[in-house]
């Protein structure tokens, strides 16, 4: 009889477990459960940065190429490489048989390049006003051709985007750029007086380069003000803008020197010397070579201890934050800078939640919407599978107290305590 009964309360007992099981476990289980979760954080404030590290080189805002035809103009050169020279300042005397010719031909070259700096503007301004107000897949095709200067302007582009308008526009700004240069020259040239016909510097500057012979003789000057060149590729131009801050550093400074972002160039570098010599300094290989654009970065202080061609270490800054941050792994869904995060809601239960985040930080993603300071933000592989919200238990945190405080609260304490519980 009483095994009998001890089998029957053991079936009995375990019955009722396996009813309980099901109940608090099975998938139609009305009864809420706690999920445990070993890894969570509370977010606390950080002051954020992205910076794009480069190397740069010290070069000139501009350089001016003061020219003749021939060498039967010149009758004396006056400068060599590296002289520094005043606006004004003669570089060359000139035949005074030849100068009246060399005058008629600079006051053509001025006209040809007035008439050519026109129809840039007009190009330029027909850009401006298709990019606001064409909505739709637009051509711009525009030839002008000067027969006084035997040059022709050509922009050709199929628009189809602002981003398209943009590049056309820049490469209009740069021509245009390049033509006030040439005027700066030929009509500083025009200003002197016949009594001592010569070549003179258009800019306060340095000699760079004499070219004594061949078909055409000039002189290039680069003008005293110094910036930083540097070059970045696809990505990373879009995300430096003009105006960014930049810290510059060069072991021949006694600080580092602050900068900003005078210019971005929307046209790809061309292989001038400076595009060279960045090459020999960031040797990373690239899969397309054009899609390299330069960047120009004004320093705030002369830089007089360096010269041109000084290569030095620049840092700008794209993106820069007062935020909270999460580790990159515990997200879901990241993409296109949003991603789902899982915090716990305003009564402990666990919850999705999209962020917005603008840029990344050691390994962590900054965010700026959808998160606060004091959130506790938690991850495991299996949340997803649960149904929202759930609640869910953290381990027990243990902290033991040092030797010194055990023996500072004293036996009688521990028993005092001890028995009150």
């Amino acid at each position: 009889m009483n095994k009998r009964m001890s089998i029957t309360v053991a079936l009995i007992i375990s019955m009722f477990i396996a009813v309980n099981v099901h109940l608090l476990f099975s998938k139609n289980s009305m009864i809420s459960k706690s999920v445990y979760v070993n890894k969570y954080e509370r977010m606390t404030p950080g002051h954020f940065v992205e910076e794009i590290h480069k190397e740069g080189l010290v070069s000139p805002e501009g350089i001016f190429t003061v020219y003749v035809g021939d060498d039967d103009t010149i009758e004396e050169w006056l400068v060599k490489e590296g002289d520094k020279v005043r606006i004004g300042d003669e570089i060359a005397l000139l035949q005074t048989e030849q100068a009246d010719n060399q005058l008629i031909a600079w006051r053509a070259e001025e006209e040809g390049l007035l008439e050519q700096r026109n129809a840039i503007e007009s190009i330029l301004s027909s850009l401006e006003s298709e990019r606001w107000t064409d909505e739709d897949n637009t051509s711009v095709n525009t030839t002008e051709t000067l027969d006084e200067t035997d040059i022709e302007l050509n922009v050709n582009v199929q628009v189809s985007q602002d981003g398209t308008y943009a590049q056309a526009i820049a490469e209009a700004e740069r021509e245009l750029s390049g033509i006030n240069r040439k005027l700066t020259v030929v009509q500083t040239q025009l200003t002197q007086t016949s009594a001592r016909p010569a070549l003179v510097s258009p800019v306060d500057g340095t000699v760079a380069n004499v070219n004594k012979y061949g078909t055409t003789l000039a002189t290039e000057l680069y003008s005293d003000t110094k910036v930083i060149s540097t070059y970045v590729s696809l990505d990373e131009w879009q995300k430096v803008e003009v105006g960014d801050f930049v810290s510059i550093q060069q072991n021949n400074l006694d600080t580092v020197i602050e900068g900003a972002v005078l210019a971005v160039s929307e046209v790809p570098a061309t292989d001038d010397r400076w595009r060279q010599a960045y090459d020999q300094l960031d040797t990373k290989e690239r899969k397309n070579p054009l899609e390299l654009y330069e960047i120009r970065i004004q320093p705030a202080n002369e830089l007089s201890t360096l010269p041109f061609g000084a290569n030095v270490n620049a840092k700008i800054v794209v993106n820069e934050a007062d935020a909270v941050t999460i580790k990159i792994h515990w997200l879901e869904s990241y993409t296109n800078n949003t991603a789902i995060a899982w915090k716990l809601n305003d009564h402990g239960r666990a919850t999705k939640t999209e962020i917005i985040i603008p840029f990344e930080s050691t390994n962590r993603a900054v965010v700026t919407d959808g998160l606060k300071i004091g959130d506790v933000v938690i991850y495991d592989d299996d949340l997803s599978k649960y149904s929202t919200p759930f609640k869910v238990f953290f381990p027990f945190p243990l902290e033991l107290p040092e030797k010194e405080q055990w023996r500072g609260f004293g036996w009688k304490n521990y028993l005092k305590y001890g028995i009150s519980q």
